[in-house]
């Protein structure tokens, strides 16, 4: 029988395809069920919901709209970022593949070891302006010019020593600042409002933008390579672009969400509300913890737990899958199934058409039929087997392909399905890593800085041997996008069915210690 775990917001599909925002995003998924050991059936219930309608925060409509578009800028960034400019280093810039994979190195571990200190840091920063609107403000001033460097084509000596030095050193400098407008912008809304409803409304409008700045950028980008012929006006067009949408978003954002104000008015209404509510409060606020990080007291006993490994590692491959598809799609487009570049087509469609149209259809299913699917099969493992399938059917084919015309067109179905595929998969590992911590926010802050530590890193390193030892070697390219898929969703599945027989019995029985502890009521929380 599983064990019924408190539901946290649903993630609308952050990083599910090459398009996404790769290992930049950290979403936040449905909660269902994880199946337990099957001798031992324990439910794990919440109490009885308290009404949403109550006020709890001082929000109005003008402060949802801002949270909405806050991390706009990072998000399309990131959309130009990891889906272009390897190809743009490459064949644009003409910087040779090793260095071309550092600058991608680089940005990647500058981003994984900021995340986890920024997080650090930002609770304890106290300022006139709150504690995460600092980071925010210094974060964006780091991110549009430093990302508008990359991509603005200076007239450095080719291959100079200056040319390399700029290339490696700015990525670097905006995943920086990425890192500081990411963290403080989820960071805010827990304080920001005490709501659970409302905090999965305002993330859900996030992931919203996330999709919007994804089909905007792979929308233009297509409209650029059409109807420009000279490469370098492309990018820059496409960078000026991104960077005036960013400065709009950020600026609506910072002057509009006042965080000291509506920290003071949440507060104040919380207060109010709790000695209204008085004991079911305090049951609804135990409960609402994952039974596993109810016993974490200190972020340093993560350690200790096996399921933070297993799960860890789960995540990090499904990461490692979705990153490496995307950034080897552009090489393998034209060395493998022929989209190469024409004086008519200096930067070939089918490096913007190929991720539009999988991200189009992984859209799609995921707002129609993701969450059905989850409702049917109330289980972890079903959909992971699943996007084994799915994965599979959509990437081995890929081995196959050539530059004939007759068959090279399957690539856009092709990646239809797997991004399909990769999109369950991310949804479902991600929601595993939150089973486990639950709405804890002291424990959740450095899991998912670790998480997104070790997850970039990997990504940065495996991402540079594949640019500098293989990128333009069509076999290497085809088993690297046709296998590395399928193996990762594979160890994943078995990863997570081996956390279940290792870790199942513990967690149940926390629950019964949970159930103990904590007086519930008879009726399920299911609105959360």
């Amino acid at each position: 029988m599983p064990l019924k775990l408190s539901e946290a917001t649903q993630y609308q599909l952050s990083g599910t395809t090459p398009q996404s925002q790769s290992s930049k995003t950290e979403p936040e998924l449905p909660l269902k069920t994880i199946q337990t050991h099957q001798t031992t059936p324990f439910e794990y219930q919440s109490p009885k919901a308290l009404d949403p309608k109550i006020k709890r925060d001082g929000l109005q409509s003008i402060h949802v709209s801002a949270y909405a578009v806050g991390h706009l800028s990072n998000d399309l960034c990131a959309a130009a970022w990891f889906t272009y400019v390897l190809y743009y280093l490459q064949e644009v810039v003409r910087l040779g593949p090793t260095n071309a994979g550092f600058a991608m190195l680089s940005g990647q571990i500058a981003d994984g070891v900021t995340t986890p200190i920024v997080g650090f840091a930002s609770d304890k920063c106290k300022t006139r302006i709150g504690s995460r609107a600092p980071w925010y403000i210094i974060g964006t001033i780091i991110v549009l010019p430093s990302f508008l460097g990359i991509f603005i084509y200076p007239p450095f000596p080719q291959s100079s020593p200056e040319q390399i030095a700029y290339y490696i050193i700015l990525p670097a400098v905006f995943n920086v600042g990425w890192a500081f407008v990411q963290i403080s912008n989820m960071a805010v809304v827990n304080s920001i409002t005490f709501s659970t409803q409302r905090r999965d409304r305002l993330i859900s409008l996030r992931n919203g933008f996330t999709f919007v700045a994804n089909l905007t950028v792979l929308s233009i980008a297509l409209v650029l390579f059409a109807v420009m012929k000279n490469p370098i006006t492309q990018f820059r067009v496409l960078a000026f672009l991104i960077v005036a949408g960013g400065t709009v978003s950020s600026l609506f954002y910072i002057f509009t969400l006042r965080e000291p104000k509506l920290v003071k008015e949440a507060k104040q209404i919380q207060k109010e509300f709790k000695l209204q509510q008085k004991g079911l409060f305090r049951e609804e606020e135990k409960a609402k913890k994952s039974v596993l990080s109810a016993h974490v007291k200190q972020w340093h006993e993560w350690f200790t737990e096996g399921q933070f490994y297993v799960y860890g590692f789960v995540y990090m491959l499904v990461r490692i899958a979705v990153n490496v598809t995307m950034s080897v799609q552009p090489f393998y487009l034209i060395h493998v199934t022929g989209f190469v570049t024409t004086e008519d087509n200096p930067t070939p469609i089918a490096i913007a058409l190929t991720p539009l149209v999988s991200y189009i259809t992984s859209l799609i299913f995921s707002l129609m039929f993701y969450k059905p699917m989850l409702q049917r099969l109330r289980n972890r493992f079903y959909p992971l087997f699943i996007s084994i399938m799915i994965i599979s059917l959509g990437s081995l084919p890929y081995v196959f392909l050539n530059s004939n015309p007759d068959v090279r067109w399957m690539v856009y179905l092709l990646s239809s399905i797997q991004g399909v595929g990769l999109a369950i998969m991310l949804n479902t590992a991600t929601s595993l890593i939150s089973d486990v911590i639950g709405k804890d926010a002291e424990s959740s802050a450095f899991v998912y800085g670790a998480y997104s530590f070790f997850d970039k890193v990997a990504n940065g390193i495996i991402i540079f041997i594949i640019t500098s030892k293989f990128n333009t070697d069509p076999t290497a390219l085809r088993w690297i996008i046709g296998t590395i898929p399928v193996f990762c969703s594979i160890a994943a599945f078995g990863l997570t069915y081996l956390g279940k027989v290792l870790y199942s019995e513990r967690l149940a029985r926390l629950s019964i210690e949970e159930k103990r502890e904590v007086p519930l009521l008879e009726t399920r929380h299911d609105d959360m």
